[in-house]
């Protein structure tokens, strides 16, 4: 299948590489022209197999896509697998897409993972939720560490996986950029146990789950995005030192969601540093998807920005509008779930994870300078937590070092009567 674009590699090429200019990137030198036909630079045509293109490449090779409808026969279960740092790029325009789709019964789009690293974690069945471990694996085990360096994913739309659209795990640098997420039906872009990455100028909708969902990593930006149709539209779980910045979050049933998690507790135990600037978060009031049997059925619709349990985190210069519970909320993990059928045991001597108890709080993060209002103006009458519904909400057991100032706002609610100025 190959045989034809490696004569023609050069012709192909040299047009492509002109390209790479106006999509922002810059070919490597290779250590021979001839590279350009083989291991280096792969070139895949519409009716060609970019999987075979992804096994032919070297490590930190180029695997560029013309513009097409792809359907990958391979693997019945992922469309892509790929298990080193390459860059995969799609030459997509507005016009002219690469676009993946699922050809009959798969589930994940594209998975990066290690090669040693079968699944999720290497402790799981299935990249679905609920996430089954496999048999005898405990709760908080993992497999030794070992990394993707170096993965690029550029200039395609992944449509109508049953799971993940783009998922990646032990991935260390990675980029993904014009990368569009449609009809994946429980995550769309989905990075776990990963770092030092950015998401930009993509998009996710219509997952039942999260549209984009940065998992036990840290040090990734997520900025000029469009999430909308999702039940979250962002979700950042059991991660450090994440930005979400100048992102669209409309139509979802929560706009963003930043979590700990006490399931994944094992595996990265807090969520901090947590910075959410300059995003329009409006209309988050689709009616909620989710798996009735999971955590996230629980959670009602209409929510702008909710912060549970994170700590040390900065919610600044956002506008946050009309969304029908409200605004941006910081609750306490325990408290969120009190009284349902995820509730704490807070008993420190029975809880699964040691100090899970003192870790559920939401502490010392900061909202400042945000624009919240018309929000809370219709709320489900079911909803448990109908009496909090505020442009802007604090949902605590105590004084945890949680302040405002700055913002324009209408209304609010706090379990300690008043929202605390910050210092």
């Amino acid at each position: 299948m190959f045989g034809s674009s490696r004569v023609r590699a050069r012709s192909v090429l040299a047009p492509g590489l002109l390209l790479l200019g106006s999509l922002g990137l810059v070919a490597p030198s290779p250590a021979r022209a001839g590279d350009y036909e083989g291991r280096w630079v792969q070139v895949v045509r519409p009716g060609q197999s970019i999987q075979q293109a992804i096994d032919a490449a070297s490590p930190g090779g180029w695997v560029f896509v013309l513009p097409g409808v792809y359907r990958e026969t391979a693997d019945a279960t992922n469309g892509l697998s790929i298990s080193k740092g390459i860059h995969l790029i799609g030459f997509s325009t507005p016009r002219t897409r690469v676009v993946l789709e699922n050809s009959g019964g798969q589930r994940n789009g594209i998975v990066a993972v290690p090669s040693d690293h079968t699944d999720c974690m290497g402790c799981h069945s299935t990249l679905a939720p609920p996430f089954d471990l496999l048999p005898g694996v405990g709760p908080t085990e993992m497999v030794p560490e070992r990394m993707i360096h170096g993965l690029a994913v550029r200039g395609i739309t992944i449509k109508d996986f049953s799971n993940n659209g783009l998922f990646t795990n032990h991935v260390d640098g990675f980029s993904i950029v014009d990368v569009h997420s449609v009809g994946n039906k429980n995550y769309g872009i989905f990075p776990t146990q990963s770092r030092n990455g950015i998401i930009t100028r993509s998009s996710a909708r219509g997952a039942d789950d999260s549209g984009i969902w940065v998992e036990t990593s840290e040090n990734v930006r997520v900025t000029h995005n469009l999430v909308e149709g999702n039940v979250n539209g962002f979700e950042v779980s059991n991660s450090d030192d994440i930005l979400l910045a100048h992102n669209e979050v409309r139509g979802n049933t929560i706009g963003m969601a930043i979590l700990f998690l006490p399931d994944i507790f094992g595996v990265r135990p807090d969520t901090q540093r947590i910075t959410i600037r300059e995003n329009h978060v409006h209309h988050n009031n689709k009616p909620n998807t989710a798996d009735e049997e999971g955590i996230l059925a629980t959670v009602p619709s209409g929510t702008g920005i909710l912060h549970i349990g994170a700590d040390d985190s900065l919610i600044t210069k956002n506008v946050v509008t009309d969304n029908d519970f409200t605004g941006i909320a910081i609750v306490d993990y325990c408290l969120a779930v009190f009284g349902g059928p995820f509730a704490c045991d807070l008993d420190p001597n029975v809880t699964q994870n040691p100090g899970f108890v003192a870790d559920n709080t939401a502490e010392n993060n900061r909202v400042v300078e945000n624009l919240v209002v018309n929000n809370g103006t219709n709320t489900d009458p079911d909803n448990p937590f109908a009496f909090a519904a505020s442009d802007l909400a604090l949902l605590v057991f105590g004084d945890h070092g949680n302040c405002y100032a700055g913002n324009l706002f209408g209304t609010f609610f706090s379990t300690l009567g008043v929202l605390p100025p910050c210092p």
